[in-house]
């Protein structure tokens, strides 16, 4: 094993068991609302707030991407922030149940290295959330196939951008995060 790879996966164990569960969030006084937005062709942003704090502790917010290819018509995370430790990978699931059988996708310019770390997460250790590969704009790994055409921008700081999670679209089946948020009555669906 080379140093790196040691190092990745001291990274995926820390986020593991750092990662908020629903029922962390629940125990800490953590409230999710979920709210309809018009950005882009349209979205959502989830925002995390506990009782008696003025501002939120987390949020993250997707739309469908607009200029940026088909992107096998996925929604973009457009922007994400968390005060909290562990929160943002339960804030991207939240995301991507939302996002339904479109799916999710990094954001096509920039993406911080906690959120690449999540995205890593996603691509080697999640056997609940599938895989598709994007091509970018105009098309090199499927010419003649424009539905998977997608800009490659953050994926392109990485030799190989195929291989990067940046370049993926993720996709859960059925909303098993956002049940559990609501059998504990701490989730909202605003819109």
């Amino acid at each position: 094993m080379t140093t790196e790879s040691i190092r990745m996966l001291i990274r995926e164990m820390l986020l593991t068991e750092a990662m908020y569960t629903p029922e962390m969030a629940a125990e800490s006084g953590l409230r999710f609302r979920v709210v309809k937005t018009k950005w882009g062709g349209g979205g959502w942003t989830i925002i995390c707030e506990k009782k008696g704090d003025y501002w939120p502790l987390g949020e993250l917010s997707i739309a469908l991407p607009l200029g940026m290819g088909k992107c096998l018509g996925a929604y973009e995370v457009t922007g994400s922030e968390s005060k909290i430790d562990g929160l943002g990978p339960l804030l991207y699931d939240i995301a991507m149940e939302m996002a339904g059988p479109a799916g999710l996708m990094s954001d096509r310019r920039m993406v911080s290295p906690d959120a690449r770390r999540v995205w890593d997460f996603y691509l080697k250790s999640r056997s609940d959330v599938t895989k598709h590969q994007l091509d970018n704009k105009p098309g090199t790994i499927t010419p003649d196939y424009e539905e998977d055409d997608c800009k490659q921008n953050s994926a392109n700081h990485y030799e190989k951008w195929q291989s990067s999670a940046l370049s993926k679209v993720y996709r859960k089946s059925g909303t098993p995060v956002i049940d559990r948020l609501r059998e504990l009555g701490v989730i909202e669906i605003v819109g």
